[in-house]
């Protein structure tokens, strides 16, 4: 429930940003709520950064380390759209450099 109710406030940057990187928003919040399962993978796992759902989120919490309120003043970002530059704007570091 927690991961399908994120959906609702969350921003989809006008349908720009990654399908990967708004499951992983949403399972971000499951994961802060407490609700991540045993079979998730740990942080640096996976293959790319918007994998999606575990992956995803694991990395959205490596982001949110090194800043405060990263996911949701990166969710009022993509309000009117999406771009990878939305990492560097938060961070000072491209995704791929995260």
């Amino acid at each position: 429930m927690t991961h399908e109710a994120a959906h609702i406030w969350q921003w989809n940057g006008t349908g720009q940003a990654p399908g990967g990187l708004i499951e992983g928003i949403a399972n971000y919040l499951r994961l802060k709520a407490g609700y991540a399962t045993s079979h998730w993978v740990q942080q640096g796992g996976g293959d790319k950064w918007y994998q999606g759902y575990d992956v995803t989120a694991r990395f959205l919490e490596y982001c949110s380390s090194l800043r405060a309120g990263f996911v949701a003043e990166l969710n009022a970002k993509m309000r009117t759209g999406y771009s990878n530059n939305f990492f560097s704007d938060l961070l000072g570091k491209t995704v791929d450099q995260l």
